[in-house]
């Protein structure tokens, strides 16, 4: 079996829609009747997936079309490059190593409800006698959400390890600051395996959600049960100045008794950090 690559047909054609550039090369190969479209495609003359463009290196083979033109012996082969899958500084797209791909990285939001426990301003949502409201009013809750496609060996070692989890680094997407526990991570899904030039890979995609004010959960400071002030390891119920019990809880002071006079600026929370903290910097985000 001979095949034999006698070089371009001619100097290419190109188009721009909208930016996106791309370009059509053809290449002339001459071949035994034996051969068939997968010995001619594999030439070593010919373009890989992943090449750049001779005259525009930001755009890359994505199509290797092969075809039996000529009886018998004449092959063309047809290369069609586009400059379109890039990252945000305009630099990247396919490679002949499928893992050096850059991240393909979209944005977005989700809706969700929350309860309305702190207003605006920090301070606790409770009714004119200081009370917190049972149940408590829902309001819009919008969260940004990060989706990330990246093409790895195999399936990532930390899938199950960031689970749920929230930074506890600052790092960047996209070209954007986040700061420590402002992010988490969602969901992660990994592809079949797919084959480029000999190197096998997975298309791994996740998300990640941001909230502004981070992912810490602060619980109002309210119940029914204060500290013994005689024995602080115990804990006695709340009753009202009129002796009867209270019918919603009562708030405390953030160390376990009754506070006095509440207000919404003096209402306590407890802070809980409810999720797992792990390094967001190390994961595949270019």
């Amino acid at each position: 079996m001979t095949v034999t690559y006698l070089g371009p047909v001619d100097n290419g054609t190109a188009t721009n829609t909208r930016g996106v550039r791309r370009y059509v090369r053809k290449f002339k190969l001459d071949a035994d009747k034996t051969d068939d479209a997968y010995t001619v495609g594999s030439n070593a003359s010919l373009p890989k997936i992943g090449d750049s463009h001779p005259s525009d290196t930001a755009a890359r083979c994505e199509i290797l079309r092969v075809e039996h033109t000529d009886p018998y012996r004449g092959w063309t082969v047809t290369a069609e490059y586009s400059s379109e899958l890039q990252n945000s500084a305009g630099t990247g797209g396919l490679n002949n190593n499928p893992t050096l791909d850059v991240a393909q990285i979209s944005w977005g939001s989700e809706q969700f409800q929350r309860p309305l426990i702190v207003d605006k301003n920090g301070d606790a949502v409770v009714n004119s006698a200081g009370d917190p409201f049972d149940p408590p009013a829902m309001i819009d809750d919008s969260r940004r959400v990060v989706t990330v496609q990246k093409n790895l060996t195999a399936v990532p070692s930390w899938i199950l390890d960031y689970q749920d989890a929230v930074n506890n680094d600052a790092f960047s997407v996209d070209s954007v600051s986040i700061a420590i526990g402002q992010a988490k991570m969602q969901m992660v899904s990994v592809g079949p395996v797919q084959e480029r030039n000999g190197t096998l890979f997975r298309q791994v995609t996740f998300q990640i959600q941001f909230q502004r004010d981070g992912w810490a959960v602060d619980i109002l400071d309210a119940g029914f049960r204060e500290k013994d002030p005689a024995d602080s390891t115990k804990r006695i119920a709340i009753t009202l100045d009129d002796g009867t019990d209270p019918s919603t809880p009562v708030l405390l002071n953030g160390s376990g008794s009754k506070l006095d006079d509440p207000t919404p600026a003096t209402a306590q929370f407890i802070t809980f950090n409810a999720y797992k903290e792990r390094a967001f910097s190390s994961l595949p985000l270019t």
